[in-house]
């Protein structure tokens, strides 16, 4: 990677943020291999997966859009450091209640459905604070950087989450010991996160406060209906994580019934998708031109789509891991594209609630798509579930090429802000 890439980084606060951000999602990661695997472990049931699923889509749904408002009015620093903190003693109590051998899976519930009703509040309030770290100037950079975080996380933390696991549970029989040392890692990684961020400035920013939260929650919706470019985007983004990224919860099923590999080799799992993750942010980063936004929404969806179903397809582990380096490319690439043309075009005023609506994808989106998955996995098998949704996103790719006006629009809007800018800095 070319220094210039690294740009956003050399401003202090950004810096501090961005590294306790990618120690904490490094423990997020494990978790999200451990949770599905811990439940498909103690029940052996795929509809236990979607019930988890269920538990952090209800109160995500709910409250992202409040989450925007919370996000445009209050100190989003203060607001992020509390999350954190409230993350912690989530996790401290399926620590505890895992190393005790006391932990059932409708803790694991309860928890998730907690822990989410928290997490509403941060992503919006991530996604409204971070730009206000660094100059215009180095706004795709940022976008960049922060993309990469999940992929490049994803290559490194699943694969040693799931060889601490094999290990732990080699040496005490005890899925739910191994889990346990799991969380107290990944709290380890919460609470850097959370020190970090003490020590970012935040510049004064001028938050309205005039209209009631109801108010400014209906102005966010508002706003993103009247201007259709920014619906086409996040319609996009919810469409794509609902029938295809949020596959990975039925990565445990598809290691343990179909690859018949244990908790180090799933790990291996997510690290491959991690690796064509990343792949996926230097193709948009370097495709991010206005002109490559139409090919850049096309291909990435096609390739997800067509990976998910080679995936299904592939009963050979290490063929497997290809298709997934493949399918992560293709995820990732979209993701990406979407989220620098709404940072490059959304105003500030309103930022934190149009990302609080994007939000909605890794919020209730991710969860409302796992609980699918999983229920037609338990209905008919694991396969039969990435095929069909598979099907569902290489016919959104031809609807994307046929109908080009939305994309059309987009480069439109890219061109005019990219002339913008150029006037601003001459």
């Amino acid at each position: 990677m070319q220094p210039q890439r690294f740009a956003a980084l050399r401003h202090s606060d950004f810096r501090l943020y961005w590294i306790g951000h990618v120690v904490s999602v490094s423990g997020q990661q494990m978790l999200w291999m451990l949770e599905p695997w811990l439940i498909y472990e103690i029940s052996g049931s795929k509809a236990y997966l979607g019930i988890n699923a269920l538990a952090q889509a209800i109160p995500a749904t709910a409250l992202v859009l409040l989450g925007g408002v919370i996000a445009d009015k209050f100190d989003q620093r203060k607001l992020l450091i509390g999350v954190q903190v409230a993350y912690i003693a989530l996790l401290s109590i399926l620590a505890a209640l895992a190393l005790t051998e006391l932990l059932e899976v409708w803790h694991i519930f309860v928890i998730a459905f907690i822990q989410a009703t928290v997490g509403s509040f941060e992503n919006p309030a991530r996604q409204a604070m971070f730009p206000h770290l660094i100059p215009r100037n180095a706004m795709p950079n940022a976008v960049a950087l922060n993309a990469a975080i999940h992929p490049a996380t994803r290559i490194g933390a699943p694969v040693i989450g799931g060889f601490i696991l094999a290990t732990v549970l080699g040496a005490t029989d005890s899925a739910r010991i191994a889990a346990g040392i799991v969380w107290l890692i990944a709290i380890a990684g919460v609470a850097v996160y959370a020190l970090m961020l003490a020590k970012v400035h935040l510049p004064p920013i001028n938050r309205s406060r005039a209209r009631g939260v109801l108010d400014d929650m209906a102005e966010g919706v508002r706003f993103t209906w009247r201007n259709p470019t920014f619906a086409f985007l996040i319609g996009l983004a919810y469409f794509s994580m609902f029938f295809g990224n949020s596959l990975g919860i039925l990565f445990p099923v598809i290691a343990k019934d179909t690859l018949q590999v244990g908790p180090d080799v799933l790990g291996v799992m997510w690290g491959a998708l991690g690796i064509g993750s990343l792949m996926g942010v230097f193709v948009a980063s370097n495709l991010s031109a206005p002109s490559h936004q139409r090919l850049m929404l096309v291909g990435s969806t096609l390739l997800l789509g067509a990976s998910m179903i080679g995936f299904a397809l592939t009963p050979i582990y290490w063929l497997s891991l290809v298709v997934l380096v493949a399918l992560g490319t293709g995820g990732s690439a979209l993701n990406v594209c979407i989220q620098q043309n709404l940072q490059m075009l959304v105003p500030n005023e309103v930022r934190g609630r149009v990302m609080g609506l994007w939000g909605i994808v890794h919020s209730s989106v991710r969860p409302l798509g796992e609980m699918q998955f999983s229920g037609i996995a338990a209905l008919a098998t694991a396969p039969f579930a990435l095929i069909l949704n598979g099907a569902m996103v290489v016919a959104a790719a031809v609807f994307l090429r046929v109908h080009s006006e939305p994309s059309r629009r987009l480069v439109a809007l890219r061109e005019a802000a990219v002339a913008e800018g150029a006037a601003q800095r001459s």
